[in-house]
């Protein structure tokens, strides 16, 4: 079996890596490259093998870094099946095409600035009818029901603990057992279970996103969040949250439940301005066999995903609204990465009143405007205009759904059976995959890679 690591190594973004089983081929993920418009449009355009070529999709759960380029290889050739579970179907058919309706969106605003200056015009990545054709192809498969893309390479799904759906993924030949682990969540977070730990490994393919860090606990960062919201009610500030639509937002919404119960946000409104935030909490609502026994008891009492003063925006009108209204409030608005979406907007009239709070609530890949915000960049452009940043800025790290270092090398030392004979690491940036790296081959002896892009290794 061949491993050519293509995106995600090395980095963060664009997950995609091509295993080759006697003459066939499949891929784990497709995800979309997020970072500089020019740099992301080369990447993602490019593929290096013919898609219709690939026998089949893995795909470990529905985020658009491991989902997002998947119009465009059906676009280009590809006709097999997707496989993935069920709540991932679900989850990647809202972020797909809402995908989709952005780059249209995005495009048409950036088309029109590009033709007063007098520039060529570009084309979205794919449309919605892209979108909407790929949907055709998804097979759900259920966890650890196990299946045959190709003959002889038997694949079976896992709970990663990551998002709703998500999956680790083990390859088994009659040789070898290659465990994928997708994006690793963490031990003891509100609403999922907890990662599925396999043991007997041969060759085991890991995410390093925090492989340098260490988190803050849950309840650490309810307290985090309880000052920021009691300096924005001083500062009758709007809190700008950019929340990825899928986990991210239903967390701080358990979060901000919370914070509601204890009186910390009364009288000060909670909007949740996305509706693919809203369609997804749907589809959260629709499985309830991926919670954990803590939410699946809370969800027997009410809903975890509402209280009085929480409102889902619906329209682009009410979103817009928004921006005139004073504050205090606070607005929850995808993207997470600031790189598209109402959040945009809504930066667009806050981010240069110093009285206004941006919070920052996961990871931020290099070159996105997330990441310059979080760095403290002075200025940033949006919409190729330029903008003062003078709100202010905090980072709530602890809320990621990924595991940290610690985490990490737990996981590793429970796979370890003496079986385990080399680590990949990918899905992190160099100085993060490089800390782990350091600390499996140190602390658990254990011989790991940090592959570059087009790697190709035999196992």
């Amino acid at each position: 079996m061949d491993i050519t690591f293509i995106g995600a190594a090395r980095t963060v973004t664009g997950s995609l890596h091509l295993i080759e089983y006697n003459d066939k081929k499949i891929l784990l993920e497709c995800g979309m490259y997020q970072g500089h418009r020019e740099e992301a449009e080369r990447i993602n355009q490019t593929f290096p093998f013919k898609p219709k070529d690939i026998k089949a999709v893995i795909l470990s759960h529905a985020h658009i870094d491991h989902s997002g380029n998947l119009p465009n290889l059906v676009k280009r050739g590809f006709n097999g099946p997707i496989f993935c579970t069920p709540a991932t179907k679900d989850i990647a058919s809202l972020l797909l095409l809402d995908s989709a309706k952005i780059q249209e969106y995005d495009i048409k605003h950036l088309n029109k600035r590009l033709r007063e200056k007098g520039l060529p015009q570009k084309e979205p990545l794919y449309e919605v009818e892209d979108a909407e054709h790929t949907l055709k192809y998804f097979s759900p498969k259920q966890y650890r029901d196990p299946f045959e893309p190709i003959p002889g390479l038997t694949i079976t799904l896992y709970d990663a603990g990551h998002i709703l759906g998500s999956s680790i993924i083990l390859l088994e030949t009659e040789e070898t057992r290659l465990l994928f682990s997708g994006d690793l969540g963490r031990k003891s977070m509100p609403i999922i279970k907890d990662p599925t730990v396999l043991k007997d490994i041969d060759y085991l393919i890991l995410e390093s996103t925090y492989g340098g860090r260490d988190h803050k606990t849950f309840a650490g960062m309810i307290d985090e969040c309880r000052q920021i919201i009691n300096e924005g009610k001083r500062k009758r500030s709007k809190i700008i949250i950019p929340a990825f639509a899928v986990e991210r937002t239903q967390l701080l919404v358990t979060m901000l439940k919370t914070l509601y119960d204890d009186g910390t946000l009364k009288d000060m409104p909670v909007y949740v301005d996305s509706p693919l935030a809203s369609d997804v909490t749907e589809v959260f609502r629709d499985h309830p066999e991926c919670f954990d026994k803590e939410t699946y008891q809370i969800f027997a009492k009410g809903d975890p995903f509402n209280f009085p003063g929480l409102h889902y925006v619906a329209d682009s009108e009410e979103s817009k609204a928004l921006n005139s209204q004073a504050g205090p409030m606070v607005i929850m608005s995808a993207s997470g990465m600031c790189e598209g979406g109402r959040v945009v907007h809504h930066l667009i009239h806050c981010i240069e009143n110093e009285n206004n709070i941006i919070v920052i609530t996961g990871f931020q890949a290099r070159g996105t405007l997330g990441r310059k915000i979080l760095e403290g960049a002075d200025k940033v452009y949006i919409f190729n205009d330029g903008f003062k940043v003078r709100a202010k800025v905090y980072f709530m790290g602890g809320l990621s759904a990924h595991a940290d270092g610690n985490d990490l090398v737990e996981y590793v030392q429970k796979t370890q059976t003496g079986k385990l004979k080399k680590v990949f690491l990918i899905h992190g940036d160099i100085e993060e995959a490089f800390a782990l790296q350091n600390r499996l081959q140190n602390t658990l002896h254990i011989d790991t890679d940090i592959p570059q892009s087009m790697t190709t290794v035999s196992v």
